[in-house]
C-alpha cells in the first residue's frame, strides 16, 4: 500500500487543452470563404495563394502587420469572420483520426479543455454533433489574450499541455508557461511552427497518445 501510494504522488494529472480551428476542426475552409468576404466589403485584398502561403509561413498577425492594417480594423475584422462561424458551423468536419484520439485520452481519465477564439457556442455544438461533448472545460479568448487565459487555466495544477496549429497558439502557450504542442495540418506550415520551437511537434494526431508526460 506504501508502495502504491508513493507512485500515486509521483503521476501529475495531465491537462490536454487544444486550441479548436485547425486542430480539432477543419474550419480553414469556412474561415478563408468568410474572411474573403469580410475583407471584399472592408476593401482590402482577398485571401489567394500567395496570401495564403504567406500567412501559414508567418502567421496571420505579421502579415497584418506589414499590411499596416490597424489593430482596430483587425479587431472588427475577426468579429465579423466570427459571426459568418455562426452560420456555417454545421457543415464542419473534425479533422481524421481527431476523434479516436479524445477518446482515448479521455479513457485515460486525462483532462480534457478547449480555449479557442471561435465561441463556446460553436464548439459546443461542434463537439456534441460529433460525439466527443464529454471535455472538462470550453472556454474562449479573444485573438489578443490567449496567454492571460492559458495563465488562469494553468492554476488547476497538474501538467498543462497547449495543442495549437498556429504560430500565435504556440507563442500563447509558451509565454504562459505551458508545455506547447504544433500541428501542422492547420493554418501555420510546418517550418513556420518549428521555428516558433514548440516542446513537441507531431505528425497525426495519434502521435498525441505518444507524447512524454
Amino acid at each position: 500500500m506504501e508502495v502504491e501510494k508513493k507512485d500515486s504522488l509521483k503521476r501529475k494529472e495531465v491537462i490536454y487543452c487544444f486550441d479548436f480551428d485547425g486542430t480539432i476542426a477543419d474550419t480553414l475552409p469556412l474561415i478563408i470563404k468568410k474572411a474573403d468576404f469580410a475583407l471584399r466589403k472592408s476593401g482590402m485584398k482577398e485571401i489567394d495563394g500567395d496570401f495564403l502561403r504567406k500567412i501559414r509561413k508567418e502567421g496571420i498577425e505579421e502579415v497584418f502587420k506589414e499590411m499596416n492594417v490597424p489593430l482596430y480594423k483587425l479587431f472588427f475584422l475577426y468579429i465579423k469572420i466570427k459571426r459568418g462561424m455562426n452560420q456555417g458551423i454545421g457543415g464542419v468536419v473534425m479533422k481524421e483520426e481527431m476523434k479516436e484520439v479524445l477518446l482515448e485520452l479521455k479513457r485515460r481519465n486525462h483532462s480534457l479543455g478547449v480555449l479557442t477564439s471561435n465561441s463556446r457556442k460553436n464548439v459546443n455544438y461542434f463537439l456534441r454533433e460529433n460525439g466527443v461533448d464529454f471535455f472538462d472545460f470550453v472556454n474562449s479568448s479573444g485573438i489578443f489574450n490567449k496567454a492571460n487565459k492559458i495563465k488562469k487555466l494553468k492554476r488547476k495544477g497538474g501538467i498543462f499541455v497547449y495543442i495549437g496549429d498556429e504560430i500565435r497558439d504556440i507563442d500563447a502557450g509558451k509565454k504562459a508557461g505551458a508545455k506547447t504542442v504544433a500541428v501542422p495540418w492547420g493554418l501555420s506550415s510546418k517550418k513556420a511552427l518549428q521555428l516558433a520551437c514548440p516542446d513537441f511537434l507531431i505528425e497525426n494526431p495519434r502521435d498525441l497518445l505518444s507524447l512524454p508526460f
